[in-house]
């Protein structure tokens, strides 16, 4: 979202597959505030330990684009369509009408560019934007200083190195304070850019501040593209949730690699390519989408233009406003997404790559097939990416599962449903193997499906 880049191939592999002073229930999501990391390390769990599945939308300039009933408005629209996560800028640099001003004329700092001087007023109505969100159920992931891609103005990397380790360390800890018994926060550091070494005080200089006014929120941390931002910032132990950042060209190799990395952290996909951005296709968003989930990440965030900016200074041209594009096809199909795993164990999928379940038909190269099971052998989930509207035909290893198997077709873009066998088919004997061909175009002149297999007898 942050950055224009010559054109990228986006076809891609695709996947078939601490407590706050205050921790608040809250109806919409379920969810007990603030999230902690579960024992397993794969995933997130609220403070009743219940599985948090993060379904996040990138909203980077709410504080300072809208006013009151356009905040009001936008968090309405996601709560109701299943999004419990947002990223947003706690002081933009650039993309807003008159940065770094709010709407109503508020600057974050009395001092252009001095994090010394943080100005009350602005981060009171701050804390009044997250604290809205969390009384919808939304975790605000929330960026205290974007740096900015490559360091350069659209983040504030340049102000953040001239002001020195005093004044981050200052600005930090009034953040720190001013929000930390706010349940629904997750604290983001860095932005589209991973300093070198020499640098890395700009991010950790705010880790450390925070820190020493919050002992309870997670903290993650966005990246360069294509980077992995875990070894960029040096490993840091304030570091509870990995990420990936990726044109969704490596989004497998990425994937793959912070689900192997030890040691193990939960992740998330914080951005990819978004819907309205570089010639981005409503298949090319889920299938990023579904590759994360079943490459093994606990969430992702969806991104769009042009509500990332809520019709401020974007990047790309837009065809719309933000609030005809809030009920866009990414939109929805994000909210099938929510739907799908959110009625399986999802958080108990592991990403299989040896093809031992789809053992034909995968595909090879940008129309592979991959699959994630999960250890009892009762649950498959494989993801089938789009190649055209034609039928696919798919080789199932039936005695992979752990009882008789029921299979079902789950379309992406309806939200429907298709029973493949009423009777379950045998795991045992001389025929497991099994073809299984995909009902073909799925409503939208695209064959993506899902293929959901599970044993007799399976628990959720």
């Amino acid at each position: 979202m942050r950055f224009v880049f010559a054109a990228v191939a986006v076809a891609v592999t695709v996947a078939v597959f601490v407590v706050a002073a205050v921790a608040l229930a809250h109806p919409a999501s379920g969810a007990v505030f603030p999230l902690k990391t579960a024992d397993n390390g794969r995933y997130l769990v609220d403070q009743d330990g219940k599985p948090f599945l993060v379904v996040g939308d990138s909203a980077w300039s709410l504080v300072v684009q809208l006013g009151d009933a356009d905040i009001d408005r936008y968090l309405n629209d996601r709560q109701k369509r299943g999004f419990n996560s947002i990223i947003v800028s706690l002081i933009e640099h650039k993309f807003c009408n008159v940065p770094p001003k709010t709407r109503s004329g508020l600057a974050p700092l009395t001092k252009a560019g001095d994090f010394s001087t943080p100005n009350p007023d602005y981060f009171d109505f701050a804390r009044k934007v997250v604290k809205k969100a969390n009384d919808h159920g939304i975790v605000v992931w929330l960026f205290p200083a974007y740096l900015g891609y490559g360091g350069g103005d659209e983040g504030w990397f340049k102000e953040m190195k001239a002001g020195g380790r005093a004044a981050l360390r200052s600005y930090a800890k009034f953040v720190g304070r001013r929000f930390k018994d706010l349940p629904n926060i997750v604290w983001g550091l860095g932005g589209d850019f991973i300093p070198n070494e020499e640098d890395r005080w700009t991010v950790t200089e705010i880790a450390r501040g925070i820190r020493d006014e919050d002992a309870d929120h997670l903290m993650t941390a966005h990246g360069s593209r294509g980077k992995r931002v875990a070894p960029g910032l040096g490993d840091p132990d304030w570091l509870a949730v990995n990420t990936t950042y990726t044109d969704a060209s490596n989004l497998v190799e990425l994937t793959q690699m912070e689900y192997e990395r030890r040691p193990v952290r939960p992740f998330v996909l914080i951005e990819a390519i978004y819907e309205g951005e570089h010639d981005s296709t409503p298949d090319q968003i889920r299938r990023q989408a579904y590759l994360t989930m079943l490459g093994g990440a606990c969430g992702q965030f969806f991104g769009n233009n042009p509500i990332w900016h809520f019709d401020g200074p974007g990047l790309f041209p837009t065809k719309t406003n933000w609030k005809e594009a809030l009920d866009g096809t990414g939109s929805r199909d994000m909210a099938r997404l929510r739907d799908l795993f959110g009625g399986l164990a999802w958080h108990k999928l592991e990403p299989e790559r040896n093809h031992a379940i789809v053992t034909g038909g995968y595909g090879v190269e940008i129309i592979t097939a991959l699959t994630a099971r999960t250890p009892d052998k009762r649950l498959a989930v494989t993801y089938i990416p789009s190649t055209g509207t034609e039928s696919r035909s798919l080789t199932i290893d039936l005695a992979r599962f752990s009882g008789p198997i029921t299979a079902r077709w789950y379309n992406p873009t309806s939200g429907h449903w298709t029973t493949i066998n009423d009777v379950p088919l045998a795991n045992r004997g001389s025929h497991t193997f099994h073809t299984f061909k995909t009902p073909g175009d799925n409503g939208t002149k695209t064959n993506d499906w899902l293929l959901v297999l599970e044993a007799r007898g399976q628990r959720r």
